[in-house]
């Protein structure tokens, strides 16, 4: 059945025909107390606007004043310069030259990009890394060093490339100069970049990211004076980063001058920079480079006589006030490779040649860190120490009949010399007295002097401690970093090694160690730089002097700031005799039928010392040579060391010889040729 649809309205919707109930109209009451509610809303709202106003431009306008000019104003570093190092006449050693730093600000690049930009710049990436996961936790919104001493090319490249690497500065700075070159690189050291591990040390903990500080050598050691003080210049500029000054509606200077950026107008303020103090060093250049010569001779020698010749170091230093005159060491290397960071094929290649283990450890400077057996240049003081406490005296003499040497109260031990090393039981150095015996090496007396001192004594470290009395054993306070105190073993030393060595003490200390200690061997090892304050006590007449590279620090204008001039450590008692005794055998060493006769052969000086030849198993040995000239008004005190050698007064001697006569100015022609010398003590023993 069809259905009727229902009805539309009069509104066009579906539904029922009933009226809809009209709307109230609004009273005026209801209409006055809409208007007053609006009018109360907008009151509190203008009221709050005025009072957020007046706090704003009066309670805090200084403030905002503050921090208004705090965020429109920019800082700019002037690079102070690093101090410069002279010789003792005032040669340049390190100076600056100019160059162009990049740095970034670690919150506001990516790590990505700071890789990407250290490789574009030739940078050591790993070492770049490295500091800036530093610094983002140490100091994120400072500036951090990617390259110092960057190349055009590079800096015209990332300069072009600005909206890539954010927050990337280029900026002009002082970078260091080794002019020498390798000349006495051990003594100066070398500078770069600071790392996170250097911040947390006092010397360094409040330089910024961006900071090249020394690494080694004189660089570092005086690090507080070389450092200089950065400068800045602010600058001030608007939200967009113009110039601050009065602007028209739209936005162009009032004083209708082209818009510059705020950086080449007139900076608001500026401090200067403040240079660090130069530094005048005891190192006399031309023997400096004598020395170098002469060691390098030396490992030649070694080397034509058929062992390694793999490293050395000469010590030259005034016996009077411990100056060190000349200090080389070999290997060496150049510090200007540091300079900029490790960068390029060619320094990377060099770099990674250094650091492995056939170029033998050329950043060790063996002069202060080298630890060696002291062997026959070390039995002196075994002697100096019979006559201190008795045992012998300027007549005293010791028979070696040829046999093992058996100390007094024991049995089953047996201690060769060196003649029987060479030529087997039966070879003999006869009677000798201890001048006799410091011109033979003669290990059997100075055997008998250590077995004589441990009878006589309950003291068990008492030969140690006398040997301590020459700085061995201990640091000799020389202003480099680095140092070793080498080794003064006693019978604590002795015992705690072997618990941790071992587990359990094997044996208990004895006679026999002292018997080996008296001819610088067994457990003993001394640096070539203990040497030489050693023997300059016996020069000088028992100053032990303290030894030192730095003689003064001076303002740029060359004016003396301070000297530099430590106090000796103390003073040694000699008997009168015992030293006497000991010069006759040093006369006789050098002397015609002493064993460095050739090696001093025609000298115009009087050179007087001792040789030693230290035992280095597996190794090729030690060769010592310790000494200076007689009755001259400026003494030096020359050692020589040679690692893996063959007779001392092949290697050692000669390099004493050359460095002395280069300081008093005496030409060596008359020196002995280096293929007569290695002819000279072939299969002879001696040393």
């Amino acid at each position: 059945m069809l259905r009727r649809p229902p009805e539309k309205g009069l509104s066009g919707t579906t539904g029922s025909n009933k009226k809809r109930e009209p709307t109230p109209a609004i009273t005026k009451g209801n209409m006055q107390v809409r208007v007053v509610t609006v009018a109360m809303l907008v009151a509190v709202i203008f009221v709050v606007l005025g009072a957020r106003l007046w706090y704003l431009q009066v309670l805090s306008s200084d403030d905002q004043s503050d921090r208004a000019r705090a965020t429109i104003q920019k800082e700019i570093k002037i690079p102070a310069q690093r101090g410069v190092i002279y010789d003792r006449s005032g040669e340049v050693l390190a100076n600056n030259i100019p160059g162009m730093n990049v740095t970034i600000i670690p919150a506001n690049i990516s790590r990505g990009k700071v890789e990407e930009l250290s490789k574009i710049l030739k940078a050591d990436t790993k070492s770049v890394l490295e500091r800036y996961e530093g610094a983002k936790t140490l100091d994120p919104y400072g500036s951090m060093l990617v390259k110092e001493n960057a190349d055009r090319e590079s800096v015209t490249y990332v300069s072009e490339r600005t909206h890539e690497f954010p927050k990337v500065s280029i900026n002009k700075d002082w970078v260091r100069n080794y002019p020498k070159g390798e000349i006495a690189s051990h003594v100066l050291g070398y500078t770069g970049a600071v790392t996170e591990e250097d911040l947390k040390s006092n010397t360094f903990e409040d330089l910024s990211n961006d900071a090249v500080i020394g690494k080694s050598g004189i660089e570092v050691y005086y690090e507080e004076e070389l450092r200089g003080e950065p400068g800045e210049m602010v600058y001030s500029k608007d939200a967009m980063g113009r110039a601050v000054t009065l602007r028209r509606a739209d936005g162009t200077r009032a004083d209708g001058e082209p818009e510059v950026s705020p950086e080449l107008g007139k900076p608001e303020s500026i401090t200067d920079p403040v240079a660090g103090q130069d530094l005048k060093l005891t190192i006399d250049l031309d023997l400096q480079q004598a020395a170098e010569e002469e060691l390098d001779a030396a490992l030649a020698r070694a080397q034509a006589e058929g062992t390694t010749g793999e490293g050395g170091a000469i010590v030259a230093m005034d016996p009077r006030t411990g100056e060190v005159l000349a200090m080389a060491s070999r290997p060496n290397f150049d510090p200007q490779l540091f300079v900029g960071g490790i960068s390029g094929e060619e320094e990377v290649n060099t770099f990674e040649y250094l650091n492995d283990e056939v170029a033998n450890s050329p950043f060790t400077n063996r002069a202060i860190a080298g630890a060696y057996p002291g062997a026959s240049a070390f039995k002196v003081f075994t002697g100096l120490a019979g006559f201190n406490y008795g045992v012998i005296d300027a007549y005293t003499t010791v028979t070696d009949p040829g046999g093992c040497f058996e100390p007094a109260n024991t049995t089953g031990s047996c201690f060769l010399s060196w003649k029987q090393s060479y030529g087997g039981l039966g070879a003999s150095h006869g009677t000798q007295d201890f001048a006799e015996a410091v011109m033979d090496s003669n290990d059997k007396f100075f055997y008998q002097v250590a077995d004589w001192l441990w009878q006589k004594t309950d003291d068990e470290n008492l030969l140690p401690k006398y040997y301590e009395k020459f700085g061995f054993g201990s640091l000799t306070g020389i202003d480099l970093v680095g140092e070793t105190p080498g080794r003064l073993p006693t019978r604590q030393w002795f015992e705690s090694f072997q618990m941790e060595t071992q587990g359990y003490l094997d044996r208990p200390w004895g006679v026999g160690d002292w018997v080996n200690l008296s001819i610088g061997q067994g457990d003993v090892l001394v640096s070539p730089i203990q040497m030489a304050q050693a023997y300059s006590a016996v020069e000088n007449g028992g100053t032990l002097v303290t030894p030192h590279v730095a003689k003064a620090t001076q303002d740029q204008d060359g004016k003396v700031r301070e000297e530099i001039s430590p106090k000796p450590e103390g003073e040694i008692d000699f008997d009168p005799t015992a030293r006497a005794e000991l010069l006759r055998g040093f006369r006789l060493v050098t002397g015609p039928d002493g064993t460095a006769a050739p090696a001093f052969e025609k000298s115009e000086l009087s050179v007087v010392g001792k040789s030693g030849t230290g035992e280095m198993d597996p190794k090729d040995p030690v060769n010592w040579f310790a000494g200076w000239a007689e009755n001259q008004a400026d003494p030096l005190v020359v050692v020589t060391m040679v690692e893996g050698g063959g007779h001392s007064e092949v290697t050692a001697a000669p390099a004493v010889r050359g460095v002395l006569e280069a300081y008093y100015g005496i030409e060596g022609d008359s020196a002995p040729s280096d293929e007569s010398l290695v002819a000279a003590y072939a299969n002879s023993g001696v040393q």
